[in-house]
């Protein structure tokens, strides 16, 4: 746990000093915005309340497959026999396969409040990357690294990816200009992810690749137009502080069966 406070303030100065640096947005606070308070929140929620669901569903699975619970959790078949570093790659290519398409539900109407959670962020930063619901976080996070754990990569494999997926989902969130030029397909750079979160409808349906933008350009979902940086985040409707997120989406859910209505809870 010390360590990872250690990398969290790590990354609170390297990107606010990246973001003075070569900032997307020049007009956004580049250390702390208002809405930090909340991320910080959010992280807290996942570490200390549903941060190991993931192993909970693979416990559950392992029935399906026959395989013990502790063997899928220590590596077990032939992709755990695999070179570290093929596993680390097979395993990154699955999950960004996975969570595109779990991604995609999330932006459909019955899944979208929930996810509009994450969404409903006007100053993107770094720490957006954690304000996520705990129904999103239990299907598209838990769910899908549950998925991957199913199909037997070791333990270590995960101890290699944990490091690029935690700087990775960071820096899409970061408020940086960086569209990485001719490499803008091969890997998701911030003004790629910075587009997915605009509050035009239009934009927003797009860029759903957590690492690949190759897979949103093989589904005709890739936005980057060039020479032009996004701007104007969030979400029209969905409350602003951290505890009425958390009630919103089921309100919104109750006004579309026809339940009472309350107050914040207006249709998306």
């Amino acid at each position: 746990m010390p360590w990872t406070f250690i990398n969290l303030a790590i990354a609170f100065l390297a990107f606010g000093a990246l973001a003075k640096l070569t900032p997307c947005n020049p007009a956004q606070r580049a250390f702390a915005n208002r809405e930090q308070v909340d991320n910080a929140l959010y992280w807290f929620t996942s570490v200390l309340l549903y941060g190991g669901l993931a192993d909970l569903y693979v416990r559950g699975g392992a029935s399906l497959i026959g395989v013990a619970p502790a063997a899928i959790l220590a590596g077990f078949g032939p992709v755990a026999r695999l070179p570290l570093l093929a596993q680390a790659g097979l395993m990154l290519v699955a999950m960004d396969v996975v969570q595109y398409w779990l991604h995609r539900l999330f932006h459909g109407r019955a899944l979208w409040p929930f996810h509009a959670v994450h969404h409903s962020a006007e100053e993107l930063d770094w720490t957006t990357t954690y304000r996520i619901h705990p129904v999103n976080f239990a299907v598209y996070s838990a769910g899908a690294l549950a998925l991957i754990k199913l199909i037997g990569f070791s333990p270590a494999a995960f101890v290699i990816m944990g490091p690029f997926n935690f700087v990775v989902g960071a820096m899409v969130h970061a408020n940086l200009n960086w569209t990485f030029g001719p490499l803008r397909y091969v890997i998701a750079s911030p003004v790629f992810h910075r587009w997915h979160h605009v509050k035009d409808p239009a934009v927003h349906d797009r860029n759903f690749a957590p690492t690949f933008p190759v897979l949103d350009l093989m589904f005709g979902t890739f936005y980057m137009p060039k020479g032009v940086l996004p701007s104007d985040y969030g979400v029209e409707g969905a409350p602003t502080s951290y505890l009425l997120q958390m009630i919103w989406p089921f309100q919104v859910i109750a006004a579309r069966l026809g339940l009472p209505r309350k107050a914040g809870a207006a249709a998306v």
